[in-house]
C-alpha cells in the first residue's frame, strides 16, 4: 500500500486540473481521511502557477480552524515536501451539482433546511475571519447515500479570503454564475458576496436554472452586474412568495441592500421554514 506521511492511500477518489483526492486512512487516529495531493508541475505553470500555489497554500492555512459539523474539517497539511498535500476529513457522499436539474430537484423543504445550514456554517466561518468566495452547488456535499437527508458540508476554501476584511478578489478565482457583482468588478470584497452567492445556490436548487444564464461568461457577467432574474415563484408554482423575498434580497446587486448579517439572513430562513414543510 502505498503511503505519503503517515498516512495510508486506498484509492483514488477524484481527479482534477490541479491535485488528486485519495481515500487515505491515518493510522493513528484510525480514521478515513481524504488526503489532495498537488501535482508539482502546476506551481511551475508560467500562466498560472502562482494563483494555483496561491490556493493550495491558502487552504492549507486553514488546517484545525474549521471546526464546524457543516464545514469539512482541514486536519493536516504538508507545503513544504515533494508533492505537497492537504488532509481533509473524508465526506462519503456527493456534491448539490445533481439536485440542480428540473428532473431531479429537492423538496422545498429540504432546500430551506440546506440554505440554512450553509448559512450557518459560512456565519461560523466569517466570525474567524473567512470569507469562502467561491459558493457553488459543487462546493456543497451531502453525507450518506442520497442529498435527501444527512448532513451538509461547505468544502473548498481554497480560494478563501482570511484575515484580511474587504481584500478585492484575486483574478481568475470563481464561476461567474455565481460571483456577486462587486465580486465581478473587483471591488472590496467582506461576507456579503457569500450571501449572494448562498443566494444564486438557492434560487438553482429550487427552480433547476440558474438566475443568469448565456452563451458566454461576458453575457453573463453582463446580466449579473444589470439585469434582475425572474422570481423563482414563475419557475415552480409551488415555492412560497416568501422564498422569492429572501432570494431577491440575498441577491441584491445594492450590496448596502442586501443582507447585512448571516444573522439576518437565517432569521428570515427560520420564518420561511415554518410556511414549508420540512423533510
Amino acid at each position: 500500500m502505498r503511503k505519503i506521511g503517515k498516512y495510508d492511500l486506498i484509492r483514488v477518489l477524484g481527479s482534477g486540473t490541479t491535485s488528486t483526492v485519495y481515500l487515505g486512512h491515518d493510522p493513528s487516529t484510525q480514521r478515513d481521511v481524504a488526503i489532495k495531493i498537488a501535482f508539482p508541475e502546476i506551481f511551475k505553470h508560467p500562466e498560472r502557477g502562482k494563483l494555483y500555489s496561491y490556493l493550495f497554500m491558502n487552504e492549507a492555512s486553514l488546517a484545525g480552524k474549521l471546526t464546524h459539523p457543516n464545514i469539512v474539517q482541514i486536519y493536516d497539511a504538508a507545503v513544504a515536501e515533494d508533492p505537497c498535500y492537504i488532509v481533509m476529513e473524508y465526506v462519503r457522499g456527493g456534491t448539490l451539482e445533481k439536485c440542480c436539474n428540473a428532473g431531479k430537484l429537492l423538496p422545498i423543504g429540504r432546500i430551506v433546511e440546506i440554505i440554512f445550514k450553509c448559512a450557518l456554517a459560512l456565519d461560523f466561518a466569517h466570525r474567524i475571519g473567512i470569507t469562502h468566495r467561491d459558493i457553488k452547488p459543487a462546493n456543497i456535499l451531502y453525507v450518506g447515500d442520497t442529498p435527501e437527508s444527512g448532513e451538509i458540508k461547505i468544502s473548498d476554501f481554497g480560494a478563501a479570503i482570511v484575515d484580511q476584511p474587504e481584500r478585492t478578489q484575486v483574478s481568475g478565482i470563481g464561476s461567474p454564475a455565481y460571483m456577486s457583482p462587486e465580486q465581478l468588478r473587483e471591488f472590496a470584497l467582506d461576507h456579503r458576496t457569500d450571501i449572494y452567492s448562498l443566494g444564486v445556490v438557492m434560487y438553482q436548487l429550487l427552480t433547476g436554472r440558474l438566475p443568469f444564464q448565456g452563451s458566454s461568461n461576458y453575457n453573463i457577467i453582463y446580466q449579473v452586474i444589470n439585469d434582475e432574474p425572474a422570481p423563482p415563484s414563475r419557475l415552480r408554482e409551488e415555492i412560497p412568495e416568501a422564498l422569492d423575498v429572501i432570494i431577491a434580497r440575498a441577491m441584491c446587486k445594492d450590496v448596502e441592500e442586501r443582507y447585512a448579517t448571516w444573522e439576518n439572513f437565517t432569521q428570515d430562513l427560520t420564518l420561511a421554514r415554518a410556511r414549508v414543510p420540512l423533510p
